[in-house]
């Protein structure tokens, strides 16, 4: 898999999950939540060039927070990449 058909594939998972982070239901939030972190996780383990090291604890605090603040970091990294390959 490339990085950026990574980039993708999280970016599908998380518009996924975004309704099961808002469930009304106690247990479903909770399995979101723990599945989001690990995406979270995944794309600055897989990505490590995209941020730089004294950024990312910050960024990944970001985005736990708000699920709206990855998606945009992930369009950034999608754009990143095109950058990189026009």
């Amino acid at each position: 898999m490339t990085p950026i058909e990574s980039i993708y594939e999280i970016e599908e998972a998380v518009l996924y999950l975004q309704k099961y982070l808002r469930s009304k239901d106690r247990v479903v939030p909770k399995r979101a939540q723990m599945k989001y972190e690990q995406l979270i996780d995944r794309f600055f383990r897989e990505h490590v060039n995209m941020v730089e090291q004294e950024k990312r604890r910050s960024l990944r605090l970001n985005c736990l927070q708000d699920v709206n603040y990855f998606l945009k970091l992930l369009e950034s990294a999608k754009e990143q990449y095109s950058f990189y390959v026009d």
